[in-house]
């Protein structure tokens, strides 16, 4: 089974982003595929440039990386909300963070079709 997840909770203020990727981790466990992971609405901010966290709790930002490296997943940051949440400072030059990749709504709509299954984490 193809599933898709969208994430829409911040990365410390909810508990979104790590129970998006204890699923993701059981997904892959149980031999389903993860088809894309897109963070929309204030999960942008899992690519902020000055994310920085003490090191006696968990990195979220690079918790994400080092899954989707090792499993090839497509973590995917959607361009208009990492926008008006002030993520990105050139509009006209954004710049992907490895492994996260900026892209548009439009986009994950094209993804999602692909999917068996749509999982949303608020």
């Amino acid at each position: 089974m193809k599933i898709s997840l969208l994430v829409q909770g911040a990365p410390y203020s909810t508990d979104a982003c790590i129970h998006a990727l204890r699923f993701a981790q059981a997904t892959l466990g149980q031999n389903h595929q993860i088809q894309t992971v897109f963070f929309y609405k204030d999960a942008v901010s899992i690519v902020n440039p000055t994310f920085k966290v003490p090191k006696d709790e968990l990195n979220i930002q690079d918790e994400w990386k080092q899954f989707a490296l090792k499993h090839r997943v497509e973590l995917n940051v959607c361009v208009g909300a990492s926008h008006r949440r002030g993520v990105h400072q050139d509009f006209d030059g954004i710049q992907d963070v490895d492994p996260f990749v900026v892209i548009g709504l439009g986009v994950f709509v094209e993804q999602m079709s692909l999917s068996d299954r749509i999982v949303v984490f608020l």
